[in-house]
């Protein structure tokens, strides 16, 4: 089960998350059935079959706000509900692998290390906060969801399973191309940005600039110019979005792109020429703002960026006060929101912060860490491509605060626990080659051996060297 993923694994995916879809639609009318059924089916899926309901967290996170907004009525609150849905299915299928690893099926590696370290220190902080602050409206409940620690289960599950970068990529692109068809046909340019009520504009940029990174990486690598395409669909959901983490993520990912694996002068090149180019434009009075997002309004950018540098300074002024364990998962967010001078935020609008800030600055180089042992070694063919993904997604993460929502994000944490996992799986089957080719040429060696007599040549028959190159590519 766990040696591959099959195509049967692949039509479970699609077909839990359409039965999901259905059930939730066709029972909006009885409240205390609508998410009873889907999640019974799904925890059948997830003991039956772990590998693919791993898979399958992609897409229920990509496409459950859209099954929401869609059909199910009702005042919704749609960050938590979605949150909440993709909890308790990666609770589901956590809990299934778990009792695999009691029985020995599977064994966790070494890049599990830093990910429970650094849910050990977010857990610290979360259960005892080194600054209390009044809890108020966010969450609906006493305490700020602990949506990070979601996040990196999610993780160290899909780690074990060690999921195909091919179809890893396919599911990703197919459901961003989904969003992004159902953002132009639902949604709304309300101030000139496309957005839906589960989708806003922000999240439209985080979710199709790495979509856009993805499909581009595959034309690379793949040499299919198909690929290009779904490209064009999500880069027009991306631009209709005016997104600047969404622009500039799917602009560093498609340099990211042309320049891996090139020679070093060429990659000099290019990123010379680009820099050059951007200072002109800079340096002629466009701002970066208005080149990230042309056709917003330029007060309404204006006035994000003083409230984000405003918000910036106050989320470092809190880091060098409390380098060590910070204030406290989830009580950055509460600073900043019930702060008359910043307004209602809902964070720093940069998580590389606000993991040093909440959770201190130890807990921010676990995750550097983490991200450096994924993204490091060089990549070919379709693990490239999701290795430009996960690159892409680090320049949205220091813009914007979605990547403790298990939702939202789930494409991020399942990209990366693919690199990490390859980590471990490429080295043992480089061991397998290694060892099956040296044993090749210790038959093949041998064969010819005993076909030619001490100190004399001879011609082997055509049935003998049919039968020696056999033996050879075994």
């Amino acid at each position: 089960m766990f040696g591959g993923l099959t195509r049967s694994d692949v039509l479970l995916v699609l077909l839990t998350t359409a039965v999901a879809a259905v059930a939730l639609v066709v029972l909006r009318q009885r409240d205390h059935l609508l998410m009873v059924v889907p999640f019974i089916a799904f925890a059948v899926f997830a003991f039956a079959a772990p590998r693919a309901a791993a898979l399958s967290l992609l897409p229920i996170g990509v496409l459950v706000p859209m099954v929401f907004e869609v059909g199910i009525p009702g005042n919704w609150v749609l960050p938590e509900v979605t949150a909440s849905t993709a909890t308790v299915c990666v609770v589901l299928v956590a809990c299934s692998l778990g009792l695999r690893l009691l029985y020995g099926r599977l064994r966790l590696s070494v890049e599990h290390v830093p990910v429970a370290a650094l849910g050990a220190l977010i857990l610290i902080g979360y259960l005892a906060p080194p600054v209390v602050v009044e809890w108020g409206h966010w969450s609906g409940s006493d305490r700020h969801f602990p949506g990070l620690l979601v996040c990196l289960v999610m993780l160290a599950v899909v780690m074990v399973t060690k999921p195909k970068p091919a179809h890893l990529l396919n599911v990703f692109i197919w459901s961003a191309v989904a969003v992004a068809v159902f953002a132009f046909v639902h949604g709304s340019d309300g101030g000139g940005r496309l957005r839906t009520v589960a989708y806003l504009s922000t999240c439209l940029g985080m979710l199709e600039g790495p979509a856009v990174v993805a499909c581009l990486a595959l034309a690379r690598a793949r040499r299919a110019a198909r690929w290009l395409v779904p490209a064009a669909i999500c880069f027009a959901c991306v631009f209709a979005s005016q997104s600047r983490a969404g622009i500039l993520a799917t602009a560093v990912g498609a340099v990211f792109v042309l320049v891996a694996g090139r020679p070093t002068l060429f990659r000099i090149a290019l990123l010379s020429v680009a820099g050059a180019a951007l200072g002109l434009v800079l340096k002629f009075g466009v701002g970066v703002g208005e080149l990230l997002a042309p056709w917003r309004d330029e007060s309404g950018i204006a006035s994000s960026d003083v409230q984000r540098f405003e918000i910036l300074q106050f989320s470092l002024r809190l880091i060098t006060e409390h380098p060590l364990r910070g204030v406290g998962y989830g009580n950055l967010v509460q600073l900043i929101d019930y702060t008359p001078r910043y307004g209602e935020r809902s964070g720093a609008h940069n998580d590389y912060l606000r993991i040093a800030a909440e959770n201190g600055i130890p807990a921010l180089v676990v995750f550097l860490v983490i991200l450096y042992r994924a993204v490091r070694p060089h990549r070919e063919g379709d693990l490239g491509a999701v290795r430009a993904v996960v690159v892409s997604s680090m320049v949205w993460i220091s813009t914007e605060v979605n990547l403790p929502h298990p939702a939202w994000s789930a494409f991020f944490w399942i990209s990366l626990a693919c690199l990490l996992a390859a980590r471990r799986s490429g080295e043992g089957e480089i061991k397998a080659d290694h060892s099956a080719d040296s044993g090749a040429r210790a038959r093949c060696s041998e064969f010819v051996r005993q076909a030619t007599p001490a100190g004399e040549p001879v011609l082997i028959a055509g049935a003998d060297l049919r039968k020696s190159d056999a033996m050879c590519r075994e």
